[in-house]
């Protein structure tokens, strides 16, 4: 799904089924792509080709509404956020790659209730193009909308364009700003929470997923945790994604461990790439135990005071010594 761009916001194609955009004032519309040699019921755009090579394609918008529907449309490029969403450039004229190669045959449209209309594009490999995946998305806009007004999010419907150009396929993953935080348990004897955020970049030239996990121990290893590997959002090349995992640590006041990541081309098959491991470390004192054993200690030295207090009082106030009488 395209996520919000600046303050309007997008829904794009991503099942086989149409994306759907409606609101309470008789306003709603679908897109869908247009079923061809290109392929039938597909999810998205999708595309392999060669630098120089051309594919023209369509989209379907639906007018299911109840009023007149005027739209804009265009596209532009794409790119993945920091929650792992597909979200495309604010402004469609700062497009540098893929959403200048789209080339759609009208850029504005006016829809009656009930009515449907075919939009076709052309796409354009340049022939200079960098080999991998380049994205882009095919946007319909309502229009006679200020772009500083605040849209909800059924204001705008996409599909996703993926193109994949010809060449050395060199998928590759780095793993940046990771910060760890340990949290104690208030209960002394159950393990404190250990929460790591990190940011994944995919610094190759194809899409990027993969599974993720985060290792972690006390001194010397000790406690010893581990999550569960958890599958990771598609990333698109240059984008950058943010994760945040907590798993249970049974520390004493220093934990250390890694993320370790094992990335995969998408497409090219689990276990081309060698494992990403970024190691960390974060003080882990656990505060609630620190304060039962002060309490414990406390007590230890006060009933320690408190024996030698009435060991010295029962010396003092003791029998005195008495001497025989001599006849």
């Amino acid at each position: 799904m395209l996520a919000a761009a600046t303050a309007s916001a997008l829904l794009v194609l991503g099942l086989a089924a149409p994306a759907i955009a409606q609101d309470s004032g008789g306003v709603a519309w679908t897109v869908k792509t247009v079923d061809s040699e290109n392929g039938t019921g597909r999810g998205s755009f999708s595309y392999d080709l060669e630098p120089g090579a051309t594919v023209s394609d369509a989209m379907v918008v639906v007018n299911t509404g109840t009023v007149a529907l005027p739209l804009d449309v265009y596209a532009a490029d794409a790119f993945t956020t920091a929650g792992g969403d597909v979200d495309l450039i604010a402004d469609a004229s700062d497009s540098e790659d893929a959403g200048l190669w789209v080339s759609v045959a009208t850029s504005e449209i006016v829809l009656e209730p009930g009515a449907q209309a075919e939009i076709p594009f052309t796409l354009t490999v340049p022939a200079g193009a960098q080999p991998g995946d380049h994205a882009a998305g095919l946007v319909t806009s309502l229009a006679g909308v200020e772009a500083s007004a605040i849209l909800s999010v059924e204001r705008r419907l996409g599909a996703r364009i993926n193109v994949r150009v010809a060449g050395a396929l060199l998928p590759a993953a780095q793993v940046e700003n990771v910060r760890a935080a340990y949290a104690a348990s208030w209960n002394p004897f159950e393990a404190g929470t250990l929460t790591v955020d990190y940011a994944l970049r995919n610094t190759g030239n194809t899409r990027l997923t993969g599974v993720g996990a985060i290792e972690a121990a006390g001194p010397v290893g000790l406690f010893a945790s581990r999550t569960p590997a958890e599958q990771l959002d598609e990333v698109i090349p240059g984008s950058t994604i943010e994760v945040r995992r907590t798993l249970p640590v049974s520390a004493l006041g220093w934990v250390s461990g890694a993320v370790v990541i094992d990335p995969e081309g998408v497409g090219l098959g689990a276990g081309q790439l060698a494992p990403v491991v970024t190691d960390f470390s974060a003080p882990a004192v656990p505060w609630s135990l620190v304060a039962l054993l002060a309490v414990v200690a406390g007590l230890v030295v006060a009933a320690v005071m408190l024996v030698r207090r009435r060991r010295a009082a029962t010396v003092e106030g003791g029998p005195s010594g008495t001497q025989g009488q001599q006849g």
